[in-house]
């Protein structure tokens, strides 16, 4: 007789209909108000995001469907294409409008409060810190900017929250939960590449420490799971390697052997890998500085050992913090702010549990003011950066450049051609990367039934210039030596940091 699977899990509706759950519905709309602050005029959009909204205009509209996402930071790797095929659904109802899709998006991280709510109460058994988690989360600093960024990255934040969530019910006895964590973890890695290794190696850790529980569940479940898993994650990659001769496994095989991509010694890694995860902790905690933060950070770790017997689930947020960290650090290839995201709602859980361990072991009104403190200084730096776009990592190098800036040069590009043939020119950074420009007279024209650029009518042609002040000397040197030469300037229009030249082709001039 097969042995039976661990018992039965209670199948009690997490979700709390009183007045929980007006709390949280309401955090849910003070998340997307603070998400959605000075929208549309301080989207971000740029080379990249242009580059991505062309692939989904053409599998929206021309079905030109794609195994892969965006890529990475390692030649011939690429993220899946959960963000593209997400993004269709805002984009056939708004006409590829960024605003909308911008708004789509920031609507599925608004709502990450309920996730975040529900791993917090799986894993604490606490409602105090579980609300207290999903308040931090719906005004964290960090929280808010990721959710900002037009990228794919941004869903690890939901997926990562409900991945360790079915792992926690699948620890505590259902079976069936396992199913779903084989397809969050999927989904992480389709949003972003590295998850991959990050979630399989917290997930390898958690098997380990409680391979005897694992192990009691039905074997049918777990190889079922693991096929599933294999699906949801490698299974477009598959077929795009095939289609490809290899090209992502060969990239990986050169990574790992050491002949493609950049590494550093173990102990620059190190060293590089703290910093980040500090600066991106701060950033997500709402932290000043790096001093408190890594107070923070020792406390969040400190107050977890403290409890690791006492609390049995607390070994989950352990290795949730932990392990992501030291894979980074012994892959050697330098860490992004961006890689750091699977710990983003784990940290704010993190912070919740070391207040309510003050509340409980020192006093409640020092917890209470420790938990309003945080929050409004998460309030404040956001008030504070948000309108001049500063301290947020996607746009640090151009934190001017704004949409609202871009869309008046388009306008007025439209405008001033009057129906007639032209062609444009911009300059952007990175230098000379048309596609964003290339999308937002697209969407724009196609709207309004305008004719579009036209690169063999140059006659016409419009130089967009956004000020770059990481090289001025490059940009002044470009404009003498090019632009001086494309045609005689009739006109031109500054709209913050963009300028627009008008431009008559000399030859045709003459003409």
């Amino acid at each position: 007789m097969a042995k039976r699977s661990a018992k039965k899990y209670s199948k009690k509706n997490p979700f709390i209909m009183g007045r929980v759950g007006l709390i949280l519905l309401l955090l849910v709309g003070v998340g997307f108000l603070f998400r959605s602050y000075l929208f549309p005029g301080n989207i971000f959009f740029g080379p990249e995001q242009g580059n991505d909204f062309k692939i989904i205009r053409d599998i929206a509209l021309s079905h030109k469907f794609t195994l892969i996402g965006p890529k990475t930071d390692i030649a011939g790797v690429y993220h899946g294409p959960i963000f593209y095929y997400l993004a269709i659904i805002p984009f056939l109802f708004s006409h590829g409008d960024p605003y909308i899709i911008a708004l789509f998006f920031i609507a599925i991280q608004s709502f990450s409060v309920l996730a975040i709510y529900l791993v917090s109460k799986e894993l604490t058994e606490s409602r105090r810190i579980s609300v207290l988690s999903a308040i931090l989360f719906a005004v964290s600093f960090g929280s808010i900017s990721y959710s900002r960024w037009i990228s794919g990255q941004n869903l690890t934040i939901p997926l990562s929250a409900f991945f360790f969530y079915f792992l926690l019910r699948f620890l505590k006895g259902d079976s069936k939960s396992l199913f779903l964590v084989a397809v969050t973890f999927g989904l992480m890695g389709q949003a972003e590449f590295i998850n991959f290794l990050l979630a399989s190696s917290v997930g390898l850790t958690v098997v380990l420490y409680n391979f005897k529980k694992v192990w009691m569940h039905s074997k049918v479940v777990l190889l079922a799971s693991f096929i599933i898993a294999l699906i949801f994650s490698i299974g477009n990659f598959f077929l795009f390697d095939l289609r490809h001769n290899f090209l992502i496994t060969k990239s990986l095989m050169g990574l790992i052997g050491g002949t493609s991509g950049y590494f550093m010694p173990l102990s620059q890694s190190i060293r590089s890998s703290y910093s980040m995860f500090v600066e991106s902790s701060m950033n997500t905690l709402g932290l000043p500085n790096v001093l408190i933060t890594n107070v923070i950070l020792v406390s969040i770790f400190g107050v977890l050992l403290l409890n690791f017997r006492k609390k049995p689930m607390y070994h989950i947020l352990l290795f949730w913090l932990l392990i992501p960290n030291i894979v980074l650090m012994i892959m050697k290839h330098g860490a992004l702010e961006q890689l750091y995201v699977i710990l983003v709602a784990g940290l704010i859980i993190g912070v919740s549990i070391v207040i309510d361990f003050i509340w409980e072991n020192i006093h409640p009104t020092i917890g209470i003011f420790a938990a309003v403190l945080l929050i409004s200084t998460n309030v404040w730096l956001w008030f504070s950066y948000a309108p001049t776009n500063t301290r947020l990592f996607f746009q640090s190098t151009q934190p001017k450049l704004t949409y609202k800036d871009q869309l008046n040069a388009v306008d007025y590009v439209y405008a001033k051609a009057n129906g007639r043939p032209f062609f444009f020119q911009a300059y952007t950074i990175p230098y000379f990367w048309q596609d964003g420009w290339e999308y937002i007279f697209w969407q724009r024209g196609t709207r309004n039934k305008i004719n579009l650029p036209d690169e063999k009518h140059d006659e016409l042609l419009y130089v967009i210039i956004q000020i770059d002040r990481s090289n001025p000397t490059f940009q002044s040197d470009w404009y003498k030596q090019t632009v001086s030469k494309w045609g005689i300037l009739k006109d031109k229009m500054t709209f913050g940091e963009i300028t627009v030249e008008e431009r008559i082709n000399e030859h045709t001039h003459e003409k």
